[in-house]
């Protein structure tokens, strides 16, 4: 097959979508597929790689807004012209619900006679609430675009649940993917050398996300002054940048537990595989609106126990495999209980961190995402052959 994958959102905006639509593309190439990734005219950073990879990258003209990374001239383009860029293709395949690419995209795709698919990334505040059918409703142009793909995929029921609210089209859910050979656990041996090669003695609970409070990072310091004190040699690593880092480091210095914290900032893909090697412990503190959560499985690729909170598809992910401990979002006092508990029964800690790793072999591996992702073209192909 020939697919384009298509969004606003690729690199070298960061996050959950980009990072997906990569993965995918990395995998389908492997199963024998041409592809190409559509998107922004912007330096992603991913140009020699995906040369490399032989995955086209087109890239579409116009002005990207440097606040929400969306492509404004298109949000008032036809879709007709966006459609040039896709002609090629076979299937189209757009990511993220509510941007002006991915949209465009689908009708793109549908007038031009491809199967056509998009993948919701995204939930919002109570996404099972009836009140968003409303609100879906006052904004026809969100349910206009959305009637075009021949099948919607949502990463996580919690985002079925949500844009169930906004198109009629079948919805199937299809998680993210994780590279569990890239994310691995390790040996006692090869994790000593890591946490030497580090700098990092004790036990290491670790965060790895955006420092925005809709993660919670802020929770986390909270939860885990209390751990410190009860836990000698316990090490709390924060990895990733955003808006609350400076309040982060001074909260942390307010807390008494600056020496015991230790904010790494955006850290190179190479070195991420190696901090969750070395942790004892994940921490997710989400607020709100999670509709997955990759990190989560990355941990859990590791062999690493998670904490993480009730929250849209988190629970989905913890419940189903048994790889870790859910608590109330925004409580600290539950977050920093389920914490030393990890902490403090090794044998609890290594049956949940087994089972996290269990379940991404059977369910999360890229592997079997990519699989799952290619038999979904195959019936949107045939359905749409049928419309011609």
């Amino acid at each position: 097959m020939r697919i384009a994958l298509v969004s606003d959102w690729y690199y070298p905006k960061v996050g959950g979508v980009a990072s997906h639509m990569h993965h995918l593309a990395i995998h389908l190439k492997m199963r024998g597929h041409e592809v190409a990734i559509v998107t922004n005219d912007l330096e992603t950073g991913k140009e020699e790689e995906l040369e490399r990879l032989g995955i086209e990258l087109r890239k579409i003209p116009g002005t990207v807004s440097p606040i929400i990374g969306i492509n404004l001239t298109y949000g008032l383009k036809s879709n007709r012209e966006l459609g040039e860029y896709l002609r090629d293709f076979e299937v189209v395949h757009s990511h993220h619900a509510f941007t002006p690419l991915s949209l465009k995209a689908v009708k793109a795709g549908r007038n031009l006679g491809k199967a056509t698919l998009l993948t919701t990334h995204s939930i919002s505040l109570s996404h099972e609430s009836s009140l968003w059918k409303a609100l879906g409703l006052t904004f026809p142009l969100f349910s206009h675009y959305l009637s075009f793909p021949h099948r919607i995929i949502a990463v996580s029921n919690a985002a079925k649940a949500f844009i169930e609210h906004f198109a009629d089209s079948p919805v199937d859910v299809i998680p993210n993917g994780v590279d569990d050979e890239l994310f691995r656990p390790v040996g006692r041996k090869e994790r000593e050398k890591v946490r030497e090669e580090l700098g990092i003695e004790g036990r290491l609970v670790l965060y790895v996300s955006r420092m925005s409070p809709r993660k919670g990072p802020h929770v986390l310091l909270n939860a885990f002054q209390r751990v410190a004190r009860e836990v000698d040699d316990a090490l709390l690593v924060m990895v990733g940048s955003g808006e609350m880092l400076p309040i982060l480091k001074a909260q942390a210095k307010f807390l008494g537990i600056e020496d015991r914290v230790r904010f790494m900032g955006y850290v190179p893909n190479e070195l991420l595989p190696k901090l969750y090697a070395s942790a004892d412990v994940f921490v997710l503190p989400s607020t709100t609106a999670e509709a997955f959560g990759i990190v989560i499985l990355e941990a859990m690729a590791s062999g690493v126990p998670v904490v993480a909170t009730d929250v849209g598809g988190v629970p989905e992910i913890i419940e189903e495999s048994g790889g870790g401990l859910l608590v109330p979002p925004g409580n600290e006092l539950s977050l920093g209980d389920a914490i030393k508990k990890l902490l403090n029964d090794e044998e609890l800690a290594k049956r949940l961190g087994s089972n996290g790793r269990k379940a991404v072999e059977e369910r999360y591996s890229w592997k079997k995402v990519a699989g799952e992702i290619e038999k979904a073209y195959e019936n949107a192909l045939l359905t749409g052959l049928g419309e011609y």
